[in-house]
């Protein structure tokens, strides 16, 4: 079978094999693989895959999903395996189709790969490759340029057996309408909503019922634990200014950081920009350098810059005159970027062409590059100090009043802790699920170990960044099953509500009778004395329904609908509705032929992505592939 496809790569048979799995296949990127090492991790067809390629690979992919996670990503032991499997298959099927592009004769010749290594826009400055930029972020990764230029070489390898792969892919016109119409089209309905907030106030009680009620949900209104404590505060702000910070200390960071508190020179300017594209014929580029010459004359002849920059300007900062603000050499575009540092403060430049059009540049003000004096920057740095030595003061406070209140018990803690000069808070009575603390706030980690610790326990809760705490429980009443007339309020407005959706759903079954009784959705909603509501227009997207709520299932469900067609009874979160479809929209505006192509691109790359995916399957099918013992533990 492979052996097959092989053969007829661009077989349209082949093709429509593939064509038909909906699978997308993804590569993570990978170290080296070219070192000899003696401890191996798998085998491919009898190619070792090293353990040390296979901890690396681990690590890269460990450092991605860090990075998505915004550093939270706390995996357990299973995930960890996971992971580890995640970057083996990554490996295997990275040998496989290296050996593949050998069978199928792909090489990459010594011009094709520096070229390619010249255009990635992480080596290139200024438009340009640029060989210590080039060096820089390899050394920043760990990599030497010889094992870089390999890995690269074998990516590329890699990427041609997929082009080789994937040529077959074809796309339907049938195809972009579809998609087209599933990512643009809008819908508007008409909504008979029952909810039962509506009918709250009409819904008759009575006392029989309610304590039935009661009775029946009574663990529903279970009275959760509740404790008290007094806590001795440690004030962040205001042990902050206890921290002594010298001169000596401010001068000594300051010389160790020099590099931090160098300023590259800067320009403050102003431009005038008409469009012309990099690719414009002779008499376009001619009409526009036409356009900024007689500007230019205006300028010359006296003409405020930023007036002329408002009215001709063709840039986005024309409603600012023109102004760019402040920025350092290498901001811009390289011509604009030797054309104002080329000017005096004040002057205007002749015309300068760039990959944008031609500009008239003017220079506002110019700022020499320098090293920040220590009087600037003092503050800053005293406050970051005070910070960073802030964790240690903190602890030697603990220190001194735990020593003071250990032997102290709940009864004395509280004056004992204003004798040391702290704020001392007592809270009355509070439940965890309040969320606050009397008198102190939001703080979660205080309220958390108020809930765990004993009766007259003492803890402390340290938070550098904010208020600390040293507290303790003084009283807890015990969570219990309450008597009606304690939570006679939050009973009946539960049951109120529980009376006004058995009364929504009596409602819709007869608007449900008068439906199938041939009436119309506007005849079966005057019938009930309720006004449908117009929707307004909305998409597919995430399953927002105006007037109504998010649910996707739901909205797929309006989608399918035809002009006209009411629902049966429908319900979401507590209400019934129905609604009738009342138009249906496929506006592509001006940007219609440009959003085809977009999506014929988009449906292109998918099945090139799924057939690859087949291939790659189908490589391991008929590979011998061993993983060693232990290799994922």
């Amino acid at each position: 079978m492979l052996r097959m496809m092989r053969n007829n790569a661009k077989s349209w048979v082949v093709k429509f094999v593939f064509g038909v799995i909906i699978v997308v296949f993804s590569f993570w990127g990978v170290g080296s693989m070219k070192a000899k090492q003696m401890t191996i991790a798998a085998t491919v067809n009898g190619e070792a895959i090293e353990r040390k390629t296979l901890d690396n690979s681990f690590r890269d992919l460990w450092r991605r999903y860090q990075e998505q996670a915004q550093g939270k990503f706390n995996p357990d032991e299973a995930r960890s395996r996971q992971i580890k499997q995640e970057a083996l298959n990554g490996l295997v099927d990275r040998r496989l189709l290296l050996n593949e592009a050998a069978l199928l004769g792909l090489s990459v010749g010594e011009d094709e790969l520096r070229q390619r290594i010249a255009s990635l826009g992480a080596f290139q400055r200024d438009g340009r490759f640029d060989q210590e930029a080039y060096r820089r972020a390899l050394s920043y990764n760990r990599l030497t340029p010889a094992q870089f230029e390999a890995d690269f070489e074998e990516d590329i390898l890699i990427e041609k057996v997929r082009v080789v792969i994937g040529d077959g892919a074809k796309i339907v016109p049938d195809e972009v309408d579809i998609l087209l119409r599933q990512q643009r089209e809008e819908i508007a309905v008409d909504l008979l909503k029952l909810t039962p907030a509506d009918y709250l106030t009409s819904v008759k009680i009575e006392e029989a019922g309610l304590e039935k009620f009661f009775t029946e949900k009574r663990e529903n209104f279970r009275i959760s634990e509740q404790r008290k404590i007094v806590a001795l505060v440690i004030e962040r702000n205001k042990l902050l200014k206890d921290v002594f910070i010298t001169d000596a200390q401010i001068s000594e960071f300051y010389q160790e950081n020099l590099e931090k508190y160098k300023v590259k020179e800067e320009v403050k300017a102003r431009h005038i920009l008409i469009n012309v594209a990099a690719d414009a014929t002779p008499e376009e580029v001619e009409k526009a350098r036409g356009e900024i010459d007689a500007i230019l004359v205006e300028v010359k002849a006296g003409g405020d810059f930023a007036e002329l920059a408002k009215k001709y300007s063709q840039g986005p900062s024309n409603s600012r005159g023109g102004d760019l603000g402040w920025f350092g050499r290498g901001a811009m575009v390289e011509p604009f970027d030797e054309a104002v540092f080329a000017l005096t403060p004040g002057s205007v430049s002749d015309p300068v062409r760039t990959q944008f059009g031609f500009h008239l540049i003017k220079n506002e003000e110019y700022r020499a590059a320098r090293t920040r004096e220590l009087a600037e920057v003092k503050a800053g740095i005293e406050k970051n100090l005070r910070s960073d030595a802030f964790p240690a003061l903190l602890e030697k406070r603990f220190e001194e009043v735990v020593a003071a209140l250990a032997a102290v018990d709940q009864d004395a803690f509280a004056g004992q802790g204003r004798k040391l000069g702290y704020l001392v808070v007592e809270t009355d009575y509070f439940k965890q699920k309040d969320g606050i603390v009397p008198n102190i706030g939001r703080d979660q980690a205080l309220l958390s170990q108020t809930f765990k610790v004993d009766v007259g326990q003492a803890v402390k809760v340290v938070n550098p960044s904010r208020n600390s705490y040293y507290f303790m429980v003084t009283a807890q009443k015990e969570s219990y099953l309450p008597e009606i007339v304690e939570v006679e309020k939050a009973v009946e407005k539960a049951y109120r509500h529980e009376l006004a959706k058995t009364e929504v759903k009596k409602i819709s079954e007869k608007v449900s009778s008068s439906l199938a009784g041939g009436q119309s959705l506007d005849e079966a909603a005057a019938g009930i004395g309720v006004k449908l509501v117009e929707s307004g227009f909305f998409g597919r997207g995430r399953g927002d329904i105006p007037k109504l709520g998010n649910d996707p299932q739901l909205s797929q469900q309006l989608f399918a609908l035809a002009v006209g067609q009411t629902t049966s009874s429908l319900s979401y979160q507590d209400s019934f509705f129905f609604t009738r479809l009342k138009e249906r929209r496929l506006e592509l505006g001006d940007d219609g032929e440009k959003l085809k192509a977009d999506i014929r691109q988009q449906l292109l790359q998918y099945k090139r992505f799924r057939m690859m995916d087949e291939f790659v399957k189908a490589l391991r099918q008929e590979a011998e592939i061993k993983v060693m013992a232990g290799v994922l533990e």
